[in-house]
């Protein structure tokens, strides 16, 4: 296992070398629209715009950036190898698919995590917004990680099965950024209960308190974090699992 966690780190930087205008102008993209965003806000509707509210929309961006960078990273490799033929090839490994997928998620953390920064420093200078960074992050970050892996191998498993799943990248996109910015915490009882259900929702709730308003969660609230993003985790593992049983059973496997 450690003899592919080096391959595919070696992989993985040779590709950033490899295809520096690609990293670069992935970079900027995420740069301008959050830049032009949040300068727009303000030149139509004035500095006032967001108010209190501001430290909570830019921490809502920050964790919709992260997770959905990680949780398509997934589906994204796997078409892309469906594509060039060699999906076969790595279910003959001696860890597998599964295991491949998953050294590879890892490895993709430290990836968006280095990529991420550019896209948190250009949100925060064109927002304005000062945010605090307390050691305490780390534990909703990584729940945020760990729920992002499992709704990733969700979407690897349909990769499997359909090969594109572009279109429903672009859907969801725009369902997480719609879901991350809604403050469940602010709703009356029993919509803010039932909006932890979700995924990923109370790692960004406990963000939210942490980055944006310099309050300390309670552990009940990074407890539900933790529970949901273990629940999402193993639901994505069964369902890649079944994905991967389904397709081998059809043969479909190498096909594109």
């Amino acid at each position: 296992m450690l003899r592919v966690v080096y391959i595919e780190l070696w992989r993985i930087l040779r590709a950033l070398t490899r295809y520096p205008l690609e990293l670069l102008g992935g970079v900027l993209g995420a740069v301008v629209v959050f830049a032009l965003f949040f300068s727009g806000a303000r030149y139509l509707a004035g500095p006032a715009l967001f108010g209190e509210r501001l430290e909570a929309l830019v921490v809502s961006l920050i964790a919709w950036s992260l997770a959905f960078s990680l949780l398509s990273q997934i589906a994204s490799n796997i078409s892309e190898e469906a594509l060039a033929g060699l999906l076969e090839q790595l279910a003959l490994t001696r860890p597998g698919l599964l295991g491949v997928v998953l050294v590879r998620a890892l490895l993709s953390l430290l990836q968006v995590g280095l990529l991420i920064i550019p896209v948190i420093l250009a949100i925060l200078l064109s927002s304005g917004a000062r945010l605090d960074f307390p050691p305490l992050a780390l534990l909703p970050l990584g729940t945020l990680a760990l729920g992002g892996l499992g709704l990733g191998l969700v979407l690897g498993g349909l990769a499997l099965i359909h090969k594109r799943v572009g279109q429903l990248l672009g859907l969801l996109q725009f369902l997480f950024l719609g879901l991350f910015l809604v403050r469940f915490e602010a709703l009356a009882w029993p919509w803010n209960s039932l909006g932890y259900l979700l995924p990923l929702t109370p790692s960004v709730g406990a963000l939210r308190l942490l980055l944006g308003s310099g309050e300390a969660p309670g552990w009940d609230l990074l407890v539900l974090a933790g529970v949901n993003a273990l629940v999402y985790l193993a639901l994505g593992l069964g369902f890649f699992r079944r994905a991967l049983r389904r397709v081998r059973r059809q043969g479909t496997l190498g096909t594109y």
